[in-house]
């Protein structure tokens, strides 16, 4: 009775699943599919049984990458392909899948998942456009465009013209404010637009004046609105000197449609980028949730209507839930760490390191590691991007370090000039240098993904913040002789950019 409800209730999973979940020979012959198949591909039940899974294909090149590929290893991961429905349409599928075996282990045909990713793939390049679009704009705008927080006018982001037309470089703008510059020619004219623009959150065509660090002083026209980033209200501007235009008496009109024009663009660049954060963050998660429920539940209820293979895969598609919520987390992560505004102050780099590698010993388990702390001296940054970098480098170094009868990490740091140059060292089991250059990039790895976990992205995180502090970063190793990374930040805040 109880094999019986395990069949039925893996029956509804089967059926109830929105991806398409099927069978086939190894010779392409549909065995089995469910109701989401034959809704995804538009033909009937009748249709589909038997029929030569190569006709869903539109190259029958890639059903031959797929059969090298799953042959080899016995299962393919989001095997991206484009298929194609009955009425010729095309769209963009991902493949899980795993190989089917006779008692003697030769392979009979696969079984799997297909996932129709067509809206997802369209909203990742509608964000690609959405980032161009938005770059271009901000950088090659001929008028200023700034984004500067709203209590102080501490300046965030400036493009070039605003380099351009003030003559300042970047280095004595960014993290200070207006103020500081002196770029109000009245004071006291920012708190009454300031106060304006809470009431109104957005304000067009505001003239005011300037002065330049020439100390010459302009007229300049502005359009300006409240924005938030990373829960801080900043401003959003657009700049243009009219000086020479109100001299001349030119008409205004034009310019005020051009203005608006082009805050609305940037608006709507910022808020794309912030719905695809939010689309990223419930929408993927969700059917992950669901998938690693069920397959609990699986396991705590009909684990004894399972033979020891269908236990496993259970367990697997548990491990690549965890692993996909790792790398939802830190794609995220990635994103935020470039577009959130930094808080900058003086952090007791000792203090930090203590705190994180308190929390990280907690999950390792009984092994035993040591650290070895030199000096920490204090670095002018964001507290919690740095702890974000520390997180990241120590846990590196437990990672790989897991090899080792006894794990060694060290950490330390020295001055040079108005930087700080700190290192982390580990005892691991390092890594050839002729990959030194890309361990920064998004996903690339030294070691095999089965050897170590993660995602391939935490170096790029650390890279990301410490070139937004002004810093650099590096790596030394050599195999099996463990890894060092060296990294510098601000000793003061002259020095972040």
């Amino acid at each position: 009775m109880e094999e019986q409800s395990g069949e039925a209730c893996y029956r509804d999973l089967f059926e109830d699943s929105r991806d398409t979940v099927y069978v086939s020979s190894k010779e392409g012959k549909i065995l089995t599919i469910n109701e989401a198949g034959m809704e995804l591909f538009g033909y009937s039940r009748g249709e589909m049984m038997g029929m030569d899974i190569r006709a869903l294909y539109a190259d029958p090149r890639d059903r031959e990458r797929f059969q090298l590929e799953i042959e080899a290893t016995g299962a393919v991961k989001d095997f991206e392909v484009p298929l194609r429905r009955k009425d010729r349409t095309g769209i963009i599928c991902i493949i899980t899948s795993t190989v089917r075996r006779s008692p003697d282990g030769g392979i009979i045909g696969y079984q799997g998942i297909i996932r129709d990713v067509t809206a997802h793939k369209k909203a990742e390049e509608a964000l690609r456009r959405s980032e161009e679009k938005f770059s271009k704009i901000f950088r090659s705008s001929p008028d200023w465009i700034a984004i500067s927080a709203l209590e102080d006018g501490r300046l965030i982001d400036v493009n070039d013209a605003f380099l351009k037309i003030t003559g300042y470089s970047r280095d004595e703008v960014i993290g200070r404010t207006s103020a500081e510059l002196g770029l109000w020619v009245d004071p006291e004219e920012r708190k009454r637009f300031v106060e304006l623009l809470r009431q109104k959150r957005d304000i067009r065509n505001h003239e005011a004046k300037f002065r330049l660090k020439s100390g010459e002083v302009r007229i300049f026209l502005r359009s300006a609105e409240l924005i938030e980033l990373d829960g801080e209200t900043c401003i959003i501007n657009i700049t243009r000197d009219i000086t020479e235009r109100k001299r001349a008496g030119e008409e205004i009109k034009k310019l005020n449609m051009e203005l608006q024009h082009r805050v609305a663009e940037l608006i709507g660049a910022n808020k794309e980028l912030d719905a695809f954060g939010h689309s990223v963050s419930h929408d993927l998660r969700a059917p992950l949730i669901t998938i690693g429920g069920f397959s609990r539940r699986l396991l705590k209820n009909y684990s004894d209507v399972l033979d020891a293979r269908g236990r496993e895969m259970l367990k697997t598609i548990q491990s690549n839930v965890g692993k996909m919520e790792d790398l939802i987390n830190d794609l995220l992560t990635f994103s935020r760490s470039g577009r959130q505004a930094m808080r900058l102050e003086e952090v007791d780099m000792k203090g930090l390191v203590e705190a994180v590698f308190e929390d990280l010993m907690t999950g390792i388990g009984g092994r035993t590691v040591e650290l070895k702390m030199g000096e920490l001296l204090p670095a002018f940054a964001d507290r919690a991007l740095i702890r974000q970098v520390m997180i990241n480098l120590l846990s590196n170094a437990l990672k790989f370090t897991k090899p080792k009868r006894e794990g060694q990490i060290e950490i330390g740091s020295k001055r040079e000039g108005e930087w700080i140059e700190y290192y982390v060292k580990d005892n691991g089991v390092g890594f050839d240098m002729k990959f030194a250059k890309k361990l920064f990039d998004v996903f690339q790895r030294a070691h095999k993904a089965e050897d170590f976990e993660g995602t391939g992205i935490g170096l790029s995180i650390v890279d990301r913040i410490i070139t937004r502090h002004g810093g650099r970063i590096w790596a030394e190793g050599k195999v099996g002789e463990g890894a060092a990374f060296y990294f510098t930040l601000p000793a003061n805040p002259r020095n972040n950019s």
